[in-house]
């Protein structure tokens, strides 16, 4: 296992990103899912290429930065604490010491792989685009399109999850994913867009839980029971297996089937099942819900001793308790769709998805009848042959090497509208529009670009994403901060022939920074008052030629939060002054606005008498 120093370039430099798992540990969290699948790879991954650098992200100035030695054998060597507090800790000192230190340099020799959510992070997927635009080749590992294909998301989180897929669209080179079906979903996302997916290999996925490595000889349950693991959300579907169970009951009377145990921590949106389950009382006691403190041991102990497992998922990305019940010698009862085929191939038995009946009738069949799911546990156990971790590693290598041997992507240059002022924070979903006051004072303020007053655009993070890239801060609720020593570009196709112009509005706080600017307009230095608007000159230029201005700050010491804000922007014929007017006017208005609440706080009166001792005003 290699890790060289931070700042060292050499060629066919590899970096694996493990940002995730180090922000997990941080939660005391225990591992699982997205995270079980960074820790068991990149010890192997990392064992195998002496040339790959773990790094994480530094939020803050945007920037990736690599472990250290120690770091590397903390979180991935042989001896990795199985303590939670004692992670935590580790990674605690692990981000606090990745503020300050240098980071790695990122070109054209460079393939960064990632394998965790991010679609979680904002920040990370804003230090990807950068990435890209330095030359770098990117790999992500696909789990699933889930808030795209499946309802019962947050509009944020959908809007989140499209702006990933737009960006592995943009900026990979290689796309591995977990599943063959979660490829095709991806292919046919990306087809739909006008777009030619990235290739891939299909790694599959090893069990999480396996017998052997624990004692399952006690029986965790009084009496004969089914095993459903898996989140409480409404993409699991507990309320199709509760009212397949009350079918089974009906029919078979309480004695006659198993009872029902389900074991997954809440998630999104399961007030159906969770309100059926209570009004129910458990379907009289046949249906149990365990939804915290269920370790890995016992977890084991569950699926030893259980009569079978069901799974009536709508869609899944692999389908792990599939393959840890085949693991375990069970018959997994299974819906039919997604990626569940692959999983549980023909060991299992499917029933149409979504309807209760047929899961019914396949459980009768096959799960009930002692006889026949004696037959099928014969062949799981004479069959079955779980993945190795091994096995997604190599894939994974594979397709890293793939990347490396291929023409890196090319920049992205949006189209942009000339005078659309585009907003760079995502921004807020209207309140219920029942609650009329807050409907409207959201349209009037959220719903309003910031200098141009215009409807804001829901597609904005289209053109924001592609069009400005650089080192910047974890992105905020009203845009995104550049600190001392960071950088922005804008970068676009140009609307139109002639001389351009663009404006940058900045976020609204006492003090004052200091910029650097370059672009096709030469360069330009100035100070500026936070709140005012930056008018930089792009240039003469014809249609269709891609335009970049860098917008650096070389100083924020007369800042009150240490950093420049930037909100939004707007591109203009250079001839436009009434626009500009506008803007500057809008900008001086935010500004008055902020000075008539500043001056009439309490504070502010209390203070009167000290600031005209001191020759500063009272008013």
């Amino acid at each position: 296992m290699s890790q060289l120093p931070g700042v060292e370039v050499v060629p066919r430099q590899t970096l694996l990103d493990v940002t995730d798992l180090i922000e997990f540990f941080q939660r005391r969290e225990s591992v699982s899912g997205v995270q079980r699948v960074i820790a068991e790879t990149a010890p192997l991954l990392l064992a195998a290429d002496p040339y790959l650098l773990a790094v994480i992200l530094d939020p803050p100035r945007g920037v990736f930065v690599a472990l250290t030695r120690a770091e590397v054998a903390q979180f991935f060597g042989a001896a990795v604490s199985a303590n939670r507090e004692a992670q935590a800790n580790d990674a605690d000192t692990c981000l606090l010491r990745a503020q300050t230190a240098p980071p790695v340099r990122i070109d054209a020799n460079t393939v960064l792989a990632f394998l965790g959510a991010v679609w979680i992070n904002d920040a990370l997927m804003l230090a990807a685009r950068d990435a890209h635009a330095l030359g770098a080749k990117l790999v992500y590992l696909l789990y699933d399109l889930t808030p795209v294909l499946e309802t019962g998301h947050t509009a944020a989180v959908s809007r989140l999850f499209e702006r990933y897929l737009n960006l592995v669209l943009d900026t990979a080179s290689m796309v591995p994913a977990i599943s063959q079906s979660s490829r095709s979903d991806f292919v046919a996302y990306a087809t739909a867009r006008g777009d030619k997916a990235p290739a891939g290999s299909v790694t599959g996925l090893p069990c999480g839980i396996t017998p052997g490595r624990y004692d399952t000889s006690v029986r965790p349950w009084p009496r004969p029971y089914a095993l459903f693991v898996g989140t409480v959300e409404a993409r699991k579907n507990h309320v199709l297996a509760l009212n397949t169970w009350k079918q089974l009951v009906d029919k078979h009377g309480i004695d006659g089937v198993p009872d029902l145990v389900c074991i997954g921590r809440l998630g999104w949106h399961a007030d159906e099942f969770l309100r059926a389950y209570v009004e129910s009382n458990g379907l009289g006691g046949k249906v149990s819900l365990l939804s915290t403190s269920v370790s890995d041991a016992e977890l084991a102990a569950f699926y030893a001793n259980a009569e079978f497992t069901v799974y009536p998922s709508r869609y899944e990305g692999w389908g792990l308790p599939v393959s840890e019940s085949l693991a375990f010698g069970k018959l997994p009862v299974v819906a039919h769709n997604s990626s569940l085929p692959e999983a549980g191939g023909k060991l299992a038995v499917y029933f149409e998805s979504d309807n209760a009946s047929d899961m019914a009738t396949v459980i009768e069949r096959d799960a009930l009848n002692l006889e026949t799911r004696m037959r099928i546990e014969s062949q799981i156990v004479d069959n079955f042959v779980d993945l190795t971790w091994q096995h997604v590693a190599d894939a994974i290598s594979h397709d890293i090497e793939q990347a490396r041997s291929r023409e890196g992507r090319k920049p992205m240059y949006p189209t942009i509208d000339l005078g659309r002022e585009y907003v760079l924070a995502a921004g807020e979903d209207a309140p219920d529009s029942g609650y009329a006051d807050q409907y409207l004072r959201h349209l009037q303020t959220e719903g309003l670009t910031p200098m141009l007053r215009q409807p804001r655009g829901s597609d904005d993070f289209v053109v924001v994403d592609a069009g400005v890239i650089g080192t910047f801060g974890s992105p905020q609720t009203w845009g995104l901060e550049i600190r001392p020593g960071c950088r922005a570009d804008f970068r676009f196709t140009r609307p139109v022939a002639g001389p351009l112009t663009i404006l940058i509005s900045t976020r609204s706080m006492p003090g004052v920074a200091r910029i650097d600017a370059i672009g096709p307009g030469g360069p330009v230095q100035q100070e500026v008052y936070l709140g005012s608007v930056i008018t930089l000159p792009l240039g003469d230029g014809a249609a269709g030629e891609p335009a970049q201005v860098t917008l650096s700050v070389t100083d924020a010491a007369d800042s009150i939060e240490g950093f420049l804000g930037i909100k939004s922007f707007v591109v203009l014929a250079a001839e436009d002054l009434q626009t500009q007017v506008i803007a500057l006017k809008s900008a001086a208005d935010a500004l008055r606005q902020e000075l008539d609440f500043v001056t009439n706080t309490r504070s502010w009166k209390v203070t009167a008498p000290l600031r005209k001792l001191k020759g500063r005003g009272a008013s």
